[in-house]
């Protein structure tokens, strides 16, 4: 499969939303040191301005089949994003939803993130980051504020099995996003009829639909999604269905080995995020811009059983996001790159390996031993290869 085609190779449950955006027009000055581990490189054309391609990559460790280390209960009631057992089997039919949502000062603190199941951070442009959070167990009815997608959004719904919502994407980005969506469609040229949702100022936006708009902050920080709402309209078009995911491997027991660390320090450049473990709760707490990161619901800290720092190469496009001249950054989420994961206070190195198929992200020691998560929800941190990530 070539990578073009990848990138159109998105599961059919795959919902998205046409709209506006916009990002700070700061250059990224992360510092640029040499990995130890470089991946093969895949730019397709052409969106990606010419670069020269890395070396290849060290010789992969043999990975056996991985064996769930936390046995399923027997109706097999199991989410396979957290681990845990769910109390209503229903949920494990209905497809995950992937909800776009901003990281910047004016929308801090974000509404929903302590309920979704797996929250995707990532670098847009300039330096600022934006999440893709992942609901299956729970069904918040305000999520956001959210903004529109970017490149990492095809590749996120491919993994996970999931539906998409976001206000949009930019004009570069919006042939390539409605082919994908098009892939799906039962009619030629109905691109509704593929799981889309259109929001865009549209009649998916009002208090019953999957997007509602507040009048408690100016736009456009003021989308939020209703992940009930959302789910009804990919059951109207047959399109909630249940993921196909299931490469994690959990067990509450930690593996040995790995760095004991109380602080996993993330130096995004726009707003550094440090994740500091609680003995007390056995969870990692989140602080953004050296306060506290809260979700607007609760008014609780925002943690994490497990942070997964995944590795890549992050390629500056020649997408332009908006009118301040930001390029969008392919992130290339395929192959295999350096991965970190913390839990339990201790940070344990490896690979994640993605081969290509639909459903598939694994993490594997540096004997291609599986390493197992520990049981809840989970932060994946995309960073580019040179990131100088820190635990201590």
């Amino acid at each position: 499969m070539t990578s073009l085609r990848r990138c159109l190779g998105v599961l059919a449950t795959l919902s998205l939303t046409i709209g506006a955006c916009g990002a700070p027009s700061d250059a990224d000055t992360a510092p640029t040191t040499t990995p130890a581990f470089v991946p093969a490189v895949t730019i397709y054309a052409p969106t990606v301005a010419p670069s020269d391609t890395p070396p290849p990559p060290a010789e992969t460790p043999a990975v056996a089949a991985p064996t769930p280390a936390m046995t399923p209960t027997p109706d097999g009631s199991i989410n396979p994003f957290t681990g845990l057992p769910v109390s209503d089997m229903a949920v494990l039919e209905r497809a995950p939803l992937l909800i776009k949502v901003a990281n910047t000062a004016e929308v801090r603190p974000q509404s929903g993130l302590n309920s979704a199941d797996v929250v995707v951070e990532h670098l847009a442009e300039g330096g600022i980051t934006r999440f893709t959070a992942l609901y299956l167990s729970n069904a918040p009815e305000r999520v956001g504020s959210v903004r529109s997608c970017r490149l990492i959004d095809i590749e996120l719904p491919r993994i996970f099995g999931a539906g998409l919502v976001c206000s949009g994407t930019s004009p570069g980005i919006k042939p390539t996003m409605r082919a994908v969506a098009l892939e799906g469609a039962t009619r030629p040229g109905d691109v509704n009829s593929s799981g889309v949702i259109i929001s865009d100022f549209g009649p998916f936006e009002c208090p019953s639909c999957p997007m509602f708009r507040t009048n408690d902050r100016p736009m456009p920080h003021n989308l939020f999604a209703n992940t009930v709402n959302a789910w009804r309209v990919l059951d109207e078009r047959g399109r909630n269905q249940r993921t196909t995911f299931n490469t994690w491997v959990f067990d509450p027991i930690a593996p040995s080995g790995g760095q004991t660390a109380a602080t996993l320090s993330i130096p995004y450049q726009a707003d550094p995020v440090d994740w500091n473990y609680n003995a007390g709760t056995g969870l990692w707490e989140r602080n953004v811009d050296g306060q506290p990161h809260v979700d607007a619901e609760t008014r609780q800290t925002l943690t994490a059983a497990n942070i997964i720092v995944a590795f890549a190469h992050h390629a500056v496009t020649l997408i332009q996001e908006d009118n301040t001249g930001a390029m969008s950054i392919q992130i290339q989420l395929w192959g295999q790159g350096p991965v970190k994961i913390a839990r339990d206070g201790r940070v344990i190195d490896g690979l994640w390996l993605r081969p290509g198929e639909p459903g598939v992200l694994r993490f594997v020691d540096m004997q291609g031993n599986p390493i197992p998560l520990k049981p809840g929800n989970s932060w994946l941190e995309l960073a580019p290869l040179d990131f100088p990530v820190q635990a201590r």
